[in-house]
């Protein structure tokens, strides 16, 4: 089932142009309805041309109209259209606004796991322990993301670092070597900064992973692979934080994978760390 499509787009509406909007908004209104339309009918509904449309179903559905609607229809009996709501609500109680917030949070990581393909994810977790340098990008809110990636990696015995300061993101990618991996994070996939960095060390020949939450963005152009870090798409004020949350989960997954990959093989350098870590803890 394409049950994730619908959910991809409602999670994104934030990043689409007005006109793509539009389109989205009547494919989730009613995606029954959507997929009777003819093309003409769609762009009276709509309100926008058909040649947009036609741009909309190839960038975001791989394919024409035909596709679109097909891919629409594929996920239909697994789609459940759940009505918006605000999280910051007068009238809730801290207590409703925490379970409001949980609830979205489960939905945006239900949504992160339907987005990202076994394939992607696979490929990402083999190119970490191939690096001879894993180096981690990411500025804001990002920085937490990568500083909590990074360390997890070095406990695993594998050689990481994470730059945040956005002037140091561009020197230091400038000095990698093909032989390293660059790990972007960005929620929107355009902070520019993160993007000349990136491009900086692909003139290198450098392999880019990112982890964002818009898989067309302008970082996810420029990656070799792109973990999706989705949302609920419940909330505007509460996206960039159930991002964050998506791409911590996603971090996790990964450096357990690892971990396990690395037992496999008798490599268990993270013991020695663990032992390091240990010795600056005091006794009970």
């Amino acid at each position: 089932m394409d049950h994730s499509f619908l959910d991809e787009i409602k999670a994104n509406l934030t990043y689409f142009s007005h006109v793509e909007h539009l389109i989205a908004e009547a494919v989730l209104k009613d995606p029954l309805r959507f997929t009777q339309y003819s093309l003409s009918e769609l762009s009276e509904a709509a309100g926008v041309s058909q040649g947009s449309i036609v741009n909309f179903a190839n960038k975001y559905a791989g394919g024409g109209f035909t596709v679109l609607k097909l891919r629409v229809a594929a996920c239909l009996s697994e789609y459940t259209k759940e009505e918006p709501f605000n999280i910051v609500d007068q009238s809730d109680s801290v207590k409703t606004v925490l379970q409001k917030n949980n609830g979205n949070l489960m939905l945006s990581l239900r949504n992160t796991e339907m987005l990202n393909e076994e394939a992607a994810l696979s490929s990402v977790a083999e190119k970490i322990l191939k690096a001879k340098k894993v180096e981690i990008y990411g500025v804001f809110r990002s920085a937490l993301v990568a500083t909590d990636l990074c360390y997890q990696l070095l406990q695993l015995g594998i050689a990481a670092s994470f730059v945040s300061d956005v002037l140091t993101c561009a020197m230091s990618a400038a000095m990698l070597s093909s032989d390293s991996l660059v790990i972007a994070i960005s929620s929107s996939g355009q902070t520019k900064d993160i993007l000349d960095a990136v491009k900086l060390a692909k003139e290198n020949g450098v392999s880019i992973v990112c982890m964002t939450g818009n898989k067309n963005s302008p970082l996810s152009k420029l990656s070799d692979d792109v973990l999706i870090a989705g949302c609920s798409g419940n909330t505007i004020s509460g996206k960039q934080s159930e991002i964050r949350y998506s791409q911590l989960a996603l971090a996790d997954a990964l450096c357990a994978y690892l971990q396990n990959i690395l037992d496999a093989n008798g490599k268990k350098r993270y013991f020695k760390l663990d032992t390091i870590l240990n010795s600056h803890s005091v006794d009970d």
